[in-house]
């Protein structure tokens, strides 16, 4: 992300506790009347066409007020799976375009890439505060509000399933007119102010404010991110995963300018700390609504993933954002069908966006301190997740969490569960208690080096006795998970420090030496078993990661 996104203030005018805003210039300020007049006459079709035709337009940004994009955010919720029929309706002439969902939900994510990249050599600055400044109004209006009931107590039964479907959305209450829309520019009528709802769906601001809608919408969405069943596969892949993660990226582009901007400087802790438990991404989790909010972050976060749950657990109700989101019309006839690969990956590369965003918040908390709202502790958020993810049985999954290509911009997380959950599983494995500091050690390859030989020579990474005596599945399991760990923690360690800061090191060499003796422990293992397979080995994929490409280390 820029730094000119947060840092970039001279055309601010601070107004109404939005230190973000900034005011219309007379030629924006058509092309506003012009956009929200459109809406009114329910013409999405040259809405949308009026925005993709500015792009590629050099230094000339169509700079889009904050009302149509909630109204490209609920666009984005008709997909045609549901929807076809109305979609036809409303754009009958529409051979051979993709349709309004789809349209629109590219032009969020082209806009969010414009905001991200924040380019005043390719857009003039003003342009780029003014969008900031839209965008911001959005995702204020879709924070959600603190809620007056409790989402676990009322809604929660006691299940052997990880989730319970609900056939129906929630029903519409009754707007109050005068609550549901607020227009910060007095100089254009908005259409949001005289209509809430877009070819049939709330408008998404209005329906994430009802009490509970936000958080099952994410549910909705992770649930739903696996699912077999086409039309609930459809509802997240088609909709609420791409549109989820423009939720987080503005959630988070938010929270970096509310920590530059909006918290005085010099503060005592103890005020920034409540400062703090009033930012967009506190906000944003205070949504869970949960007093034990590790445990259940981490159930929620990896709903419907493969794991063994508690014995003690308590399903997960979850419905429809929308009536009709998980029916398929006559009219539609799926042309693609997602592998599990496929949904494993896109699956769980969002659940790990949503828990890096739990960590970007309480990165900002000073130690000693805790925030307020939500009450989040992060070595208990780390042991949650951490105990989650050990406890997996779907060793795609757990590799699809871990291996991640954005090491730079997961480092300060993604390194401390791995390091976790290797805890988690050695605790069930070992016949002592194995304290690890490899993450301590990440800028020291000699130390870590050490500490790896340690662990292996202890047979941390071997079958053991206590692997005997459970299946072999499940044995083999346990050392893939474990493997896993430590691979991601390797490649954070050459990532830090490079490849060259430890090549040819003694420790290196040991180390290598360690793994491939107990690679052929793990042979002779599965030899005595007479299982006929090789078991899972570590050496190949290590000696590949710091290029040994020789047979350099020999077995006493």
């Amino acid at each position: 992300m820029d730094g000119a996104l947060i840092n970039s203030v001279l055309y601010v005018s601070p107004r109404n506790g939005a230190h973000y805003f900034v005011e219309l210039t007379e030629k924006h300020l058509l092309a506003f009347e012009m956009l929200n007049s459109m809406c009114l006459l329910e013409n999405y079709d040259h809405v949308l066409l009026f925005l993709e035709c500015q792009f590629g337009k050099s230094h000339n940004l169509a700079v889009i007020p904050f009302d149509i994009i909630l109204v490209l955010f609920t666009l984005s919720t008709l997909s045609e799976y549901y929807k076809e029929p109305i979609l036809r309706a409303n754009d009958p002439y529409n051979t051979s375009r993709e349709t309004l969902s789809r349209r629109a939900l590219k032009l969020l994510q082209k806009y969010l890439a414009i905001l991200k990249e924040f380019d005043s050599e390719q857009y003039n600055l003003y342009d780029l505060e003014l969008l900031r400044c839209q965008f911001f109004l959005a995702i204020d209006t879709l924070t959600p509000k603190k809620q007056k009931w409790s989402f676990d107590r009322f809604r929660r039964t006691k299940s052997e399933k990880g989730v319970t479907y609900r056939q129906n959305a929630s029903v519409d209450p009754e707007l109050d007119q005068a609550k549901t829309f607020k227009n910060p520019y007095r100089s254009y009528i908005s259409c949001l102010e005289q209509r809430n709802t877009i070819l049939g769906n709330r408008l998404l601001n209005l329906k994430l404010n009802e009490p509970g809608e936000f958080i099952n919408m994410i549910l909705w969405t992770l649930s739903n991110s696996l699912q077999e069943s086409t039309p609930l596969f459809l509802s997240s892949h088609e909709i609420w995963m791409p549109l989820l993660e423009i939720l987080i990226d503005l959630f988070s582009c938010r929270q970096d300018y509310f920590i530059q901007h909006e918290v005085a400087q010099n503060v005592s802790k103890s005020l920034f700390v409540q400062r703090l438990s009033e930012s967009p991404l506190a906000v944003f989790f205070e949504s869970l609504n949960t007093r034990n909010f590790a445990n259940r972050f981490s159930e929620y976060v990896f709903l419907n993933c493969d794991y063994k749950l508690p014995s003690d657990n308590y399903a997960t109700p979850v419905h429809p954002v929308y009536n009709g989101e998980n029916t398929i019309v006559d009219t539609y006839i799926p042309t693609i069908k997602c592998s599990p690969l496929y949904k494993s990956q896109k699956s769980l590369a969002l659940r790990r966006k949503l828990i890096g965003s739990c960590f970007k918040l309480l990165l900002r908390v000073p130690d000693g301190h805790r925030l307020i709202t939500p009450r989040i502790v992060a070595d208990d958020v780390i042991q949650g997740i951490s105990r989650t993810l050990a406890s997996f049985n779907d060793i795609l999954q757990f590799k699809k969490f871990f291996m991640t290509e954005n090491l730079s911009q997961e480092s300060y997380f993604i390194p401390l569960l791995a390091e976790g959950t290797l805890s988690e599983i050695l605790k069930d494995t070992q016949e002592c208690v194995v304290i690890l500091t490899l993450v301590e050690n990440l800028s020291d390859g000699v130390s870590f080096c050490n500490e790896v030989i340690g662990l292996v020579k202890s047979k941390c990474f071997a079958f053991t006795e206590q692997c005997s005596q459970a299946s072999y599945e499940e044995a083999v399991l346990n050392i893939e998970k474990c493997d896993v760990c430590l691979l991601v923690l390797l490649r954070y360690l050459l990532h830090l420090i490079g490849t060259e800061a430890i090549l040819d090191a003694k420790e290196q060499l040991e180390m290598l030496h360690a793994i491939e003796k107990n690679d052929s422990g793990r042979r002779q293992w599965a030899k005595a078993l007479n299982l006929g397979n090789d078991p899972p080995l570590l050496y190949p994929i290590v000696s590949q990661m710091f290029g040994v490409h020789d047979k350099s280390v020999i077995i006493e």
